[in-house]
């Protein structure tokens, strides 16, 4: 199985489950300028409405739905194709 596969797998449970505000790893084509040194992550309120949204905080304690996008998706495939990988 591919990591892109078992990124989706992972990612499709926490959005089945609702169980948290996923944390992901800095994706070279995004985490630049004013994102260079911010946190990507998906808010919660995001993983409830199925949204796939990328946004970035420089505080773990606030991972809202809140923050600035960095970019937003129509499905989990295109999230997961364009690099994005859970830390």
């Amino acid at each position: 199985m591919e990591d892109k596969d078992y990124q989706k797998k992972d990612l499709e449970a926490i959005y089945s489950a609702a169980s948290l505000a996923p944390i992901f790893k800095s994706n070279a084509k995004y985490c630049v300028g004013q994102f260079a040194k911010l946190t990507p992550y998906t808010a919660y309120a995001d993983i409830m409405d199925y949204k796939y949204i990328i946004r970035a905080t420089d505080d773990y304690s606030n991972l809202s739905e809140s923050n600035t996008i960095i970019v937003e998706y129509g499905s989990l495939d295109e999230l997961v194709n364009d690099g994005w990988r859970l830390d």
